[in-house]
């Protein structure tokens, strides 16, 4: 699996059979959108005194960013919750078009409702399932 791909399965959520390792970068889209959605009324009739109206600049710059990466936008556009899913399914879907079969295999197992309670457990060194920072990144590369 390539840097790129191994990158786009640790930013997944735990449910989409990923990490969830998100950076600011990864989010900012998924945040500024459903805000700039949200708030657009309020905005509005802050903006109408100097004759201005959403969306304006950065929400048409975000606006366009989006739509070259992702085919739709979605229909509850001021909850981000839903801006999050449809762009992890999005890469999720990405993921799974690929031409090696164990790559695809593996990630329909990850996505098992069985496959994520190793998330919930704490790491306690006493009982074993404390792992070194070394073999992280090995089950990542995994």
């Amino acid at each position: 699996m390539s840097w790129s791909r191994k990158l786009v399965t640790s930013i997944l959520p735990i449910i989409h059979a990923g990490l969830g390792f998100c950076s600011a970068a990864d989010l900012s889209l998924t945040c500024f959108l459903p805000l700039s959605h949200a708030c657009k009324g309020l905005v509005n009739r802050l903006l109408s005194f100097v004759n201005l109206e959403l969306p304006y600049g950065d929400v048409n710059d975000a606006s366009d960013t989006w739509s070259k990466h992702h085919d739709s936008s979605p229909l509850q556009k001021g909850i981000q919750a839903v801006w999050v899913d449809l762009a992890c399914k999005d890469s999720l879907n990405t993921l799974l078009n690929t031409k090696n079969p164990w790559n695809h295999c593996r990630l329909l197992t990850a996505q098992e409702s069985h496959t994520t309670p190793w998330s919930e457990a704490f790491p306690i060194a006493n009982i074993g399932n404390l792992i070194s920072p070394d073999e992280l990144r090995i089950a990542i590369t995994l």
